[in-house]
């Protein structure tokens, strides 16, 4: 009888625990198999999610912002870290412009500043890592308003040089243009501005839209204006040949009609003046 019963005593404890062992036991939720504890993933599915390779976010423009001197800043993201990178950009509008302008090279950082923008026009912004891959980015340069508060008086004139002879021009010529001579074509700035209390720092841009609608920055600086007495900062000759050269390479050649010529400080618009090119 005592033999019965321990064998009866030691079925039961084997019975309560196989029980205890199926109460804990989960199934793998990957491959379906039993983890024999309350894990979800077994030994083996573990083990190979901890070696499996992480996916790397692929090259990402994540913002573009402009700053308060009209410059913009492009800034992205780069989990391989395959730099040096490359910035570039192309005018969104269906102008048969190669990609395309090139702002910046070499790149290491994961953010660029660009100052050629022309206010008011849509642009293609595209980073290019070390492999060639890229991202794109499509920006719209903000239409500034106007800046009345440094009372300036601001003239553009046609000029052209041939040698270390500078001459004024009424209007530029296409034909002219078209040659090839060492005439070189620009403008003349000549600013003045009223009295300040106190002296004040510009990014100022010089832009160019022709007939065609076709606008590009041509020229781009910093200026500082003194207080005190007036005065009259004169930058000589500033070409606009490379301008006209983008004309005649993707258009055939340049537009005759009436081109407008804009100053920018700070992204704000200060002043705009006509020039012709004729036949």
């Amino acid at each position: 009888m005592r033999k019965h019963a321990l064998i009866r005593l030691f079925a039961l404890a084997a019975f309560l625990c196989l029980m205890a062992t199926s109460a804990f036991a989960a199934s793998c939720t990957l491959c379906g198999s039993e983890t024999g504890s309350d894990d979800y993933l077994c030994t083996n599915c573990l083990l190979a999610l901890l070696h499996q390779e992480r996916e790397v976010v692929p090259l990402e423009i994540t913002s573009a912002v402009q700053n308060a001197d009209g410059t913009v800043t492009v800034t992205w993201a780069d989990e391989a870290a395959n730099g040096p990178y490359t910035v570039q950009y192309e005018l969104l509008q269906s102008a048969p412009v190669p990609f395309g302008w090139t702002a910046a090279e070499g790149v290491t950082e994961y953010t660029c500043t660009l100052n050629r923008l022309v206010p008011g026009v849509s642009y293609v912004i595209t980073v290019v890592d070390a492999l060639g891959q890229t991202a794109e980015y499509t920006y719209y340069a903000p239409t500034p308003g106007t800046d009345t508060a440094i009372g300036a008086k601001i003239r553009f004139k046609p000029m052209h040089r041939i040698g270390r002879s500078t001459k004024q021009q009424t209007a530029f010529s296409a034909s002219e243009i078209a040659q090839e001579n060492e005439t070189l074509h620009g403008l003349y700035l000549r600013l003045t501005y009223s009295t300040l209390s106190r002296s004040r720092t510009y990014a100022f841009q010089i832009a160019i839209e022709a007939p065609n609608d076709f606008s590009d920055v041509v020229f781009c600086g910093t200026l500082e204006l003194h207080h005190g007495k007036s005065s009259v900062p004169v930058w000589g000759f500033i070409p606009v040949d490379d301008y006209f050269n983008l004309l005649m390479n993707y258009y055939g050649g340049v537009p005759t009609g009436e081109y407008d010529v804009t100053l920018y400080f700070n992204g704000q618009k200060v002043y705009t003046a006509p020039f012709t090119v004729t036949e």
